[in-house]
């Protein structure tokens, strides 16, 4: 013998004392018997934003199906729907976004494709002093077309970045200077002191270890050019005679100009870890999805995903980023008298 479903009463919240009194439309009517109120429900509606929410947190369709009673194929068809019916995130930020700030941190993120051999890219970029995504793009390698194509995005919106932050990948850079020619290049001095940790196996073997020291002292923070150039100079003096760690101190004074990038811009960040921090977060969402059925269910994914996240206030920033929380980040940068759209609630 069946049950019917419990419904809980909206005023005293109780379960017990509700019993079925009727049927309007297609609503059911209820009556709780302890409070005397009445109310209805419709088992037939689906919060098709809920259900849109959930998928872009990082539920599968599997899982949309149980939460939401519905088949695995509705959920899909939902989801590619409200998808679809939201608007281009480049065109958005055209539309509505100017007050960007000059500093911004770029980085690619890599996720699977059904049926692809290689993995597909996500490249992005992120104001660094506002948190707001302005524009992304969806290739199949980080080479110099695809990130000109970013950078040509950019323009469109009317930017022209005085700083860019990245890791060492050439051809972003190369991109970045071809799109914006008076453009600084500040190199992560994480990614550069891990490419010469890996070059000197100092996780592996001890020679080195004490060397790699000494640089990471003169790679780790913002210092003047005196003593710059004293340190590595005095380093260089020191090891002049062996062939790897010269190599590796005139690998330094090569790139000066872009592990310096950040002079004369005040609060300039010396790496990327704002956006590794949301390549983590992208990762968590991906991780539980596995992977995408076509390049143009990602590229619609990722299009709800990054509008989504300019859409969500801030929690949990720190430090000089406090003032951001309880706010968006496309609250920081649209323009001003705008009013924004609704799309996810």
């Amino acid at each position: 013998m069946g049950h019917m479903k419990k419904y809980k009463c909206p005023t005293c919240l109780s379960t017990k004392s509700v019993v079925k009194y009727g049927y309007r439309k297609q609503s059911h009517r209820f009556l709780c018997r302890k409070c005397k109120k009445h109310f209805s429900v419709n088992p037939h509606f689906i919060n098709r934003k809920a259900i849109l929410n959930d998928h872009l947190d990082g539920l599968s369709y599997r899982k949309l199906a149980l939460k939401y009673y519905v088949s695995k194929t509705t959920a899909h068809r939902i989801c590619l729907r409200q998808l679809e019916l939201l608007p281009d995130n480049n065109k958005f930020t055209f539309r509505y976004c100017n007050r960007f700030s000059s500093t911004f941190v770029f980085d690619g993120k890599y996720f699977n494709v059904r049926g692809y051999k290689y993995d597909m890219v996500l490249l992005w970029g992120v104001d660094y002093f506002k948190h707001d995504i302005p524009v992304f793009t969806v290739s199949t390698s980080e080479n110099y077309h695809s990130w000109s194509r970013l950078f040509c995005y950019l323009r469109i919106i009317n930017r022209f970045p005085q700083l860019v932050v990245c890791d060492d990948n050439t051809n972003l850079k190369i991109a970045a200077r071809n799109a914006f020619p008076r453009v600084k290049i500040q190199t992560c001095l994480n990614h550069f002191k891990e490419n010469i940790r890996r070059d000197l196996r100092v996780r592996s073997e001890g020679r080195y270890k004490e060397f790699m020291k000494r640089v990471e002292s003169i790679l780790s923070e913002k210092i003047s050019d005196d003593n710059f150039n004293q340190w590595l100079w005095r380093l260089y003096k020191e090891n002049k005679e062996d062939p790897v760690c010269r190599s590796v101190l005139l690998n330094i004074e090569k790139h000066r100009q872009e592990l310096l990038g950040y002079r004369g811009i005040s609060g300039a960040p010396l790496t990327t870890n704002l956006i590794e921090g949301m390549n983590s977060h992208l990762e968590s969402r991906l991780f539980s999805l596995k992977s995408f059925q076509s390049p143009r269910y990602a590229r619609l994914w990722l299009n709800g995903y990054i509008l989504k996240r300019r859409f969500t206030k801030f929690t949990d920033c720190r430090g000089k980023f406090r003032f951001l929380n309880g706010k968006t980040g496309i609250e920081m940068t649209k323009k001003p008298g705008v009013d924004l759209p609704r799309y996810f609630y």
